[in-house]
């Protein structure tokens, strides 16, 4: 049976709905499978019910394409209140009689034990439990050698390991960021970054793990043994030298409003001078020229924001890793060929191409939009007065 074939009419559950991965997958889901409902868990937070979380999610940016292919997608969600660290996911009695008929689960982020003794105990049409996990955040046992995967051997489980995920590459609009997460920040330029350039860029497009994430449900969901499949999505396929290289031209066109100094270096004390001088002096002068002239402070907020953004790429750009990933060849090769081009796992990536829409988009998106005008213009006057000071100790002397 093809895949598209198998998901027809299919009832879904997918947990960790509002992370970055939750997002795109319901995106792909609706759109693609058009008689798929898929049942979501949301907690209501900061004054938003569950719902209303799920309706921001529509209006994103990231949804324009299935609000205009779909306008009546959102029908085709059912949103139940719930907290996964909970036993039960935290589900009243009729919720978990409305979710009898699921047969896949996918879970997408947070804390997986429950959701798969939930899967295991509550289920009892149950297929497959696709899971998520960060290779790089999460100690994790998927491991065909680790003793402990065999206590998972009752349950049909695939897995989807995957490093730092960066904007989407083709789905469902190309170099899609909306927010400033790290690999965004680091292809951007939007700040110095400490790591090891020669090494692997451990970065994947998302819209690659959420189709690995259908396919390996399809795939364990219609073989018939016991066995946990772990499938490791594919990186971009360079150094973050190269990657960093092929970025240039994105982010002279469409550079991002900070101040902020594109590279890397595995030298912490030249790590920091750089940000010290290059980053946060200029970020501090020009929100004090701000304040003298009455206006709101704007750049020491970019610069945190940039910096907390590669902070968390600092452990994926320092380790070097050995990844088997020949699994995922194997699995996109049984897939029709149809199903291979709505679905696929391996790109063939075009850097240049790529880096160009994510740094378009990240500018129009990612920053207060204000800050454009003034980074430009601030820019300009911190150049010019460098240039002063740089004169008048040459020619004055």
């Amino acid at each position: 049976m093809s895949l598209t074939e198998w998901y027809q009419s299919r009832e879904v559950l997918l947990t960790g709905v509002t992370s970055e991965l939750g997002q795109a997958l319901l995106e792909k889901l609706l759109r693609t499978f058009p008689s798929v409902t898929v049942y979501t868990i949301v907690r209501s937070r900061n004054s938003l019910l569950r719902g209303d979380r799920i309706k921001k999610i529509f209006s994103s940016a990231g949804f324009s394409r299935l609000r205009n292919e779909q306008p009546n997608a959102i029908s085709r969600v059912k949103v139940f209140e719930g907290n996964l660290l909970y036993n039960g996911l935290g589900l009243n009695a009729d919720d978990l009689k409305s979710l009898r008929e699921v047969k896949i689960v996918f879970h997408a982020a947070g804390p997986y034990n429950n959701v798969l003794n939930f899967g295991r105990d509550e289920l009892p049409q149950l297929e497959v439990i696709a899971l998520a996990s960060n290779m790089f955040k999460n100690k994790t046992i998927f491991d065909d050698k680790h003793p402990d995967i065999k206590k998972f051997e009752d349950i049909p489980l695939t897995v989807i390991q995957h490093s730092a995920l960066s904007p989407a590459y083709l789905e469902p609009v190309p170099g899609l960021a909306e927010t400033l997460n790290g690999p965004t920040a680091l292809m951007i330029g939007a700040g110095y970054t400490l790591g090891k350039k020669d090494l692997q860029a451990e970065v994947i497009p998302i819209d690659s793990t959420v189709n690995g994430l259908i396919t390996a449900a399809w795939e364990r969901g219609t073989r018939k043994d016991g066995n946990v499949l772990i499938y490791n999505v594919p990186n971009l396929g360079c150094t973050w030298a190269e990657l960093l290289k092929k970025s240039q031209t994105a982010r002279k066109k469409f550079p991002y409003p900070a101040f902020g100094i594109s590279g890397m270096t595995s030298i912490v004390l030249l790590h920091w001078i750089v940000i010290f001088f290059f980053e946060w002096l200029p970020s501090a002068i020009c929100d004090s020229v701000l304040s003298a002239v009455g206006a709101k402070p704007r750049f020491g907020i970019e610069h945190r924001k940039v910096r907390d953004a590669l902070k968390s790429m600092e452990s994926v750009c320092s380790k070097s890793v050995t990844i088997d990933r020949t699994g995922v060849d194997n699995l996109e090769k049984r897939l029709s060929q149809e199903d291979r081009e709505k679905f696929p796992v391996c790109f063939n990536i075009d850097l240049e191409f790529y880096a160009v829409c994510v740094a378009a988009s990240a500018q129009k998106h990612c920053p207060n939009k204000e800050n454009i005008f003034w980074v430009k213009n601030l820019k300009r006057i911190f150049v010019a007065l460098i240039s002063v000071v740089f004169l008048y100790n040459v020619l004055g002397k």
